[in-house]
């Protein structure tokens, strides 16, 4: 299942507006929370955070909220715009290390 950070298009702000978007997403955290708790039975599943920024800045927070974030500092690129070999790699490598 895929869980978007926030419900609003940070992809549509300007390229130079990344405090924005950083703003907007830390901003709806606790949104991601309700989602989060109305689509996990248990804080335990494991997740994977997709999107450089979406890991810096959320995967603290939610493991300190008690969510199995298993990225453990790896961070997964948006896989667009030539990135959707990055992106298997990286997912592949946080999959294999969870299992």
């Amino acid at each position: 299942m895929l869980v978007d950070a926030t419900c609003q298009q940070v992809d549509k702000l300007p390229k130079d507006a990344g405090q924005d978007r950083d703003t907007l997403i830390a901003g709806d955290y606790p949104l991601l929370i309700e989602d989060l708790s109305s689509l996990l039975s248990d804080r335990r599943v494991p997740l994977i955070l997709i999107k450089a920024n979406v890991c810096r800045l959320l995967e603290p927070r939610l493991t300190k909220d008690g969510f199995k974030v298993i990225n453990a500092g790896r961070l997964v690129y948006f896989p667009s715009t030539g990135q959707q070999k990055k992106f298997e790699q990286q997912f592949a490598e946080i999959l294999n290390s969870a299992s």
